[in-house]
């Protein structure tokens, strides 16, 4: 199978006109107006679709369309010819993320099979190779020797489990195995083998690509990343133990530690296409944009609609193709803001709120509703005092924020993914919500509240022949 396939993503839609038309050197998104010259076929999916990406759509009854199919060659070779700089392409998108200077800008802007031409934040890395670097997604699970489910074998992971009644699902078997998980982050620095996250050999080590430098590995930049990631995967028996230790997980670097820009919800949506097209099931993302470096890219509370963010739509796409996406809601729920950031506001994302460890709402975890009137968070988490292991994989802190919350429920749902297999992502959605705490009263502060994913799982399982 050809792995360049694994290198494109969006959705069919043009950004909002926060950019201008303009030559400056940059980075831009140029949008086709068709997929003329494709050299596939929705009747061969294989070609372009992992065999995983195709059992979960099957599942889910999500046709192949056109918007799958990878990008026109032609397209592409023209593109090339104007000297502007290929970056990322988009297969759901029908588009291209290209480096280029005003006389490129002005070449592309005359090719006929061009949509559209926009600004989406300036130069700033550069790439030693024409192409980027073609990930290796495919790496082992980890192997996980199953300890008794108990606060001593669980250490200090133990309370981050039990709020949600996790320990549960844990003690039926359900820890996550065989489920693919990816994460979105600005980097993933220190998960080495031995010292992290516990697996025993460098071949374990979650798979990983770099979206923002186009480079060989994302396990670099931000700590944000590695902390995220340990509260699901950690797997030190008597230390700590994450909320799917034997799940599998690849690893995307989407953020820029250089600058905020509308790129990196490009770069977003792209990690979803590649997630979708390599098989994930459910994705976590510590994630929000509200405003950027530049102030005319800035949203606006009226653009909280699931429609106006590209990443806000991509996961509405990705979720119509059956996977599971946990974002956290925002921490501005004390500043002038106050509300989510995109991409907590689309429908179909499962974005978390925090809690203290009595229940109550975080200070500073972000309120609903969207600016189309729906209730969010969908649900909460414990957010303060989180368990997680240090940054430098040595020994443990405690982190704040629903990008703690959001890690935690997303390996939960992992875990529920296990345990109910033949459960559309739709029907966790809804279990997850019916059974929280303040189910029959949601809120714009939390949501339908702190989940029970015991209750989930009989729910789901008493829906069952």
């Amino acid at each position: 199978m050809n792995k360049l396939l694994f290198l494109v993503a969006f959705l069919v839609f043009s950004l909002p006109a926060f950019a201008q038309k303009t030559t400056e050197t940059g980075m831009y998104l140029v949008t086709f107006k068709n997929k003329k010259g494709t050299t596939y076929d929705v009747s061969r999916p294989e070609e372009f679709l992992s065999e995983r990406a195709l059992l979960r759509r099957a599942a889910h009854g999500a046709e192949i369309t056109e918007v799958d199919l990878p990008l026109s060659p032609d397209h592409l070779a023209e593109v090339a010819e104007t000297g502007a700089t290929l970056w990322l392409q988009s297969k759901w998108m029908n588009g291209v993320v290209v480096a280029a200077a005003g006389p490129q800008v002005k070449e592309l802007n005359k090719l006929n099979f061009v949509d559209e031409v926009e600004l989406v934040a300036p130069v700033q890395y550069s790439r030693a190779s024409t192409l980027p670097v073609v990930p290796n997604l495919d790496r082992p699970e980890p192997r996980v020797d199953p300890v008794p489910v108990s606060s001593r074998f669980y250490g200090y992971g133990w309370d981050n489990l039990t709020g949600m009644k996790g320990d549960s699902l844990h003690s039926w078997g359900f820890r996550g195995k065989g489920v693919l998980v990816a994460v979105f982050d600005g980097g993933f620095p220190s998960v080495n083998y031995k010292d992290f996250l516990g697996y025993r050999e460098e071949a374990e080590v979650p798979a990983n690509y770099d979206i923002v430098e186009q480079d060989s590995t994302a396990l670099d930049g931000s700590t944000h990343g590695a902390t995220v990631l340990s509260t699901m995967a950690a797997n030190h028996p008597f230390f700590f133990i994450g909320t799917a230790p034997e799940a599998k997980y690849v690893l995307f670097k989407t953020e820029n530690g250089k600058g905020e820009h509308r790129l990196e919800e490009i770069n977003y949506a792209v990690a979803l296409e590649l997630a979708d097209s390599i098989g994930v099931d459910v994705v976590n993302s510590s994630l929000g944009y509200t405003t950027f470096s530049s102030k005319s890219m800035n949203y606006k509370y009226s653009d909280l609609d699931g429609k106006t963010s590209p990443a806000s739509r991509a996961i509405t796409t990705a979720f119509e193709r059956g996977m599971i996406i946990v974002t956290s809601a925002g921490n501005s729920g004390s500043d002038p803001w106050k509300y989510i950031g995109t991409p907590a506001d689309s429908p179909e994302a499962f974005s978390i709120g925090a809690l203290n460890s009595d229940g109550s709402r975080a200070y500073f975890s972000s309120y609903g509703p969207t600016a189309d009137g729906r209730i969010k968070p969908d649900v909460s988490a414990l957010g303060v005092d989180v368990a997680a292991v240090a940054s430098n994989g040595r020994g443990l802190t405690s982190a704040n924020g629903t990008s703690l919350a959001s890690p935690l429920v997303a390996g939960l749902m992992a875990c529920l993914r296990q345990a109910v297999p033949d459960a559309t992502n739709q029907e966790i959605l809804d279990a997850v919500r019916a059974t929280a705490s303040q189910a029959d009263a949601p809120d714009n502060e939390r949501g339908w509240g702190q989940p029970d994913f015991a209750a989930a799982y009989r729910l789901l399982m008493s829906k069952r022949p």
